[in-house]
Parts: structure tokens; C-alpha cells; sequence
């Protein structure tokens, strides 16, 4: 396991250099959140010393008596290099800079961060950003990120690991993981900005051999060695899935990213060809890294490519189709004795093939029986549920507890689209609060499924059995 991180995430005493009696700035959240949560012994610096959070402030790191692990430094940049002399100094070898104002903003920022590289070298100190949210474990009542919890929600403990260069994506995307199901979602969190020192290697080797990360989410904009990278993916994706968004795909992306992170830009078809390789799925937009959560945090893996869809609108499940062939997936192709119960069980106007259309006609009961039978074929592999609720003779109560009740046996993958207003909104949240994966289209189910089977093939090419993987509990 990668030592200098370990070192963080298992700290017994924690600084806050910077600590604010103002309420809300950054160095005030932080102190909070240490003094409330954190179960070793917190310590806070002001210059101005005096009291916080009934907890004494210090005028300088050097004042403390104790020895120290880890420490946050929250001050402006021109005073950042000093205060990392001090914890030098002081012997704190496990340091989190949140501070920005460095190489992101041009010479001057460079200057300031070769500094504080000179200095991180000088003490032999383990520095996580500068220009970053820091850490963030709920399990281990860990949090640096310096956003009020008024405005940033934190999710609770649960299978996934997330590591960013960016601080302002990584912040949204933690607060709409809270507010996506039940909210347990979160075992480590890693954002470290300009990566002066530990970087996306480092977050990856601790992650993937972290026993409470079941699965790990990326965002990345260059990479500071990506042939380390690479490799490390490349064992780990095969004991745990990967997936990610790597951004500067474009020209235009690449400028953007040169002004907010200091990235660099790379020939994307070669790094999407290196992803592949290495086993990390994928993701272009926020709303797939959302699904690919939903998906791997709550279903078992496809033990192959076959899907069955259900649906009771032609056309959706026409639009499902289209995206099963998107998604290099096959519609399955029923066995003898299912779609012989169908064919007798269902009306004539019904259409029994694959998908099964049930049509406006349809009731909850006819959900369960189809939705029943093809869970049960050994033909099928995974399951699409695409219901329009607006029909009138179907009990959305009962359709939500059929649902429910397929979703959690959790012996193949099970997905559901639900499409349309008020109905749909209410039947989703209901699922949604289970942690049953609810979509609201039936493409983003489709490709939901298209990403649990990718892993699976990548899974059995390199001579590993999907079942031996388990993300949800």
C-alpha cells in the first residue's frame, strides 16, 4: 500500500495551520470539522491565538508541545511556504495545502510552488495540492474540504473512492452523491489539485488496495506519469471496477484545463486506447459517472452479454433496442419454456418477443409475470424495466414493490427506466430511496447495463470470473 497515504488516512493527530474564527472561511469549516468529528487530537494555529471551538489556538505550529501526523495549511499563498518551513520544523511529515494561487495562475504561482517544493524536499514532507480540497473519509471522520456543509452535502460511508485534480468537480459531485439514494456512498475521497507531490498513482495504489473501496471513481486532466498509471490500472481494474472522466479530450479543453489545474494536454485517441488497456471504463459525461455508481454500487456483474427488456411503450422499447446494439450488447433470445408461458399467459395485442411490450394495456400484474419470467430464464443475463406510468390501469404502488423486489435479489443485474412527469418522478424517488438503480431514460439504463457488461468482458478476457467481484453489499 502507498505509505505516504496510508500515513494521512490513518493519522492520530491532526493541525490546522490557518484555523479562522470567522464563520465559514475555509480555515474556521475545516477546524470545525476536525473539533467535531475527527476521533484523534485536533490542534488549531491562528497568529492571533485565542479560542475556537473551545479548543486553544496556538500563534504558531512550533508552540505545540505534542508530536503531530498530519496538517492542513490554509493561508494565503505568499505566507503557504512559511507555514510548510514550520511543519518541517515541527517534524509533521503528512501535509494537505488547500490553498491556490500557485502554478495554475502563471510565473509568480510558480515561483511560490518551487518554494514549496524546495522546502517539501528540505523536511522529506508528503504534500497533498496545493490548489485543492484535500481529504475527505467519512468513516474516519476525515475532512478537509473547506466548503460549509450548508453548501457542500457530505455523503455517508459506503463502497466508493473518488480521487480528483479537480477540487470544484470533485465538490459537486460529492454533494450530488449525497443526495443520490440513500447518500451511503463514500469510503476515501482525494482531491490534490496541482499535484506538486502525491498525485494520481499514489491516490490510485492506496485506493485499489484500500479493503473498504469497492469501487473507484476518477477524474483526471493530464497525468504526471502515465506509464505508472497505467500499469497500476491495469492491476487493479481486475480486483475492483475503475471508471473515470479524462478530460482535455479537445483543443478548447485543453486550454481550459492549462489555466485551472496547470494540466497538460494529451493525443486522446492514445489515451483512450491506454485506458481500455488498462481496464478503466470510460465516462464523457457527469450523468454516466452518476450511473456508473448506481449501476456497480447496488447490481451484480452480467455473467454475459444477453439482455431482456420489458416495457409497456413500443417505442421506448424500440429506443432501448437501438441502444443494446450502441452498447455491444444482444437482445436474448428467450428459452422455449418462457416464452411459451408468455405467449399463453399475455393477450395476443401483447408482444411476447424480446422486448416484451405489455402496452397501455398493461397492469402492475402484468410487470410481474413478465418481468418474473425473464429474470428466472437462464437465456438472459441482465434485465431492462422501462415503465411509462401513465397508463391507466396500472397500480404505481404495486409496480414499485414488483421492482423492488426483482432489484434486490441481486442474482443478475436489474435496471429500470422510467419515463414521463409526475408518476415517474415519484416512482424513481420511491426506488431511489432503496438504492435500486432508477433511470430516466431508457438509454441511460441501457448504457448503465452496456458498462456493467464491458467490465465483465474485460473481467473473463484476462481469466477472471465476474462473480469473484462484489461492489454492492
Amino acid at each position: 500500500m502507498t505509505a505516504r497515504l496510508e500515513n494521512f488516512f490513518n493519522a492520530e493527530s491532526f493541525c490546522v495551520v490557518g484555523a479562522s474564527t470567522t464563520p465559514n472561511k475555509p480555515g474556521n469549516v475545516v477546524a470545525y470539522n476536525f473539533v467535531h468529528f475527527f476521533p484523534g487530537r485536533t490542534y488549531l494555529v491562528n497568529p492571533k491565538g485565542g479560542e475556537l471551538f473551545e479548543n486553544k489556538l496556538y500563534n504558531s505550529v512550533l508552540d505545540i508541545e505534542d508530536t503531530i501526523d498530519a496538517a492542513c495549511i490554509i493561508v494565503p499563498a505568499r505566507f503557504a511556504p512559511s507555514a510548510l518551513s514550520d511543519c518541517g520544523k515541527k517534524g509533521i511529515k503528512n501535509i494537505i495545502v488547500t490553498t491556490g494561487g500557485f502554478s495554475e495562475i502563471g510565473e509568480e504561482g510558480k515561483k511560490l510552488q518551487q518554494q514549496m517544493f524546495d522546502i517539501m524536499k528540505e523536511y522529506e514532507i508528503n504534500v497533498i495540492g496545493p490548489n485543492c480540497l484535500g481529504l475527505y473519509s467519512p468513516a474516519l471522520g476525515y475532512d478537509t474540504m473547506f466548503l460549509p456543509s450548508s453548501k457542500l452535502k457530505r455523503p455517508t460511508n459506503g463502497p466508493v473512492s473518488i480521487f480528483t485534480q479537480s477540487g470544484a468537480f470533485g465538490a459537486a459531485f460529492i454533494d450530488q452523491l449525497s443526495r443520490l439514494g440513500s447518500g451511503k456512498w463514500v469510503s476515501k475521497f482525494i482531491s490534490y489539485g496541482n499535484a506538486s507531490d502525491i498525485n494520481e498513482t499514489d491516490s490510485l495504489e492506496y485506493v485499489g488496495n484500500d479493503v473498504d473501496t469497492k469501487m473507484i471513481l476518477i477524474y483526471l486532466e493530464d497525468f504526471k506519469n502515465g506509464r505508472e498509471f497505467m500499469k497500476k490500472a491495469r492491476e487493479i481494474s481486475l480486483r475492483k471496477p475503475i471508471m473515470g472522466i479524462k478530460a482535455n479530450r479537445t483543443e478548447t479543453g485543453a486550454k481550459a484545463g492549462a489555466s485551472h489545474t496547470a494540466a497538460l494536454s494529451s493525443n486522446d485517441a492514445i489515451v483512450d486506447d491506454l485506458l481500455n488497456d488498462a481496464g478503466i471504463i470510460r465516462v464523457i459525461t457527469w450523468d454516466q459517472l452518476e450511473d456508473c455508481v448506481l449501476a456497480f454500487g447496488t447490481q451484480p456483474l452480467p455473467l454475459g452479454d444477453r439482455v431482456a427488456i420489458v416495457t409497456d411503450g413500443g417505442g421506448a422499447g424500440v429506443m432501448a433496442s437501438d441502444m443494446v446494439s450502441d452498447c455491444n450488447l444482444k437482445l436474448a433470445k428467450f428459452s422455449e419454456d418462457v416464452q411459451s408461458k408468455l405467449d399463453e399467459t399475455f393477450p395476443s395485442f401483447y408482444a411476447t418477443g424480446n422486448p416484451i411490450d405489455i402496452t397501455g394495456s398493461a397492469t402492475a400484474e402484468d410487470y410481474r409475470i413478465a418481468l418474473e419470467a425473464v429474470y428466472n430464464d437462464p437465456n438472459v443475463d441482465s434485465v431492462v424495466n422501462i415503465c411509462i406510468p401513465v397508463i391507466p390501469d396500472l397500480d404505481i404502488e404495486e409496480y414499485i414493490n414488483i421492482t423492488k423486489k426483482l432489484a434486490k435479489r441481486k442474482e443478475k443485474p436489474f435496471v429500470t427506466a422510467l419515463v414521463g412527469g409526475e408518476e415517474a418522478d415519484y416512482a424513481t424517488s420511491e426506488l431511489l430511496k432503496d438504492d435500486i438503480p432508477a433511470f430516466e431514460s431508457p438509454g441511460r439504463a441501457v448504457k448503465a447495463m452496456g458498462m456493467l457488461t464491458d467490465y465483465t468482458k474485460y473481467l473473463r478476457k484476462h481469466g477472471v470470473d465476474p462473480r469473484t467481484i462484489q461492489v454492492e453489499d
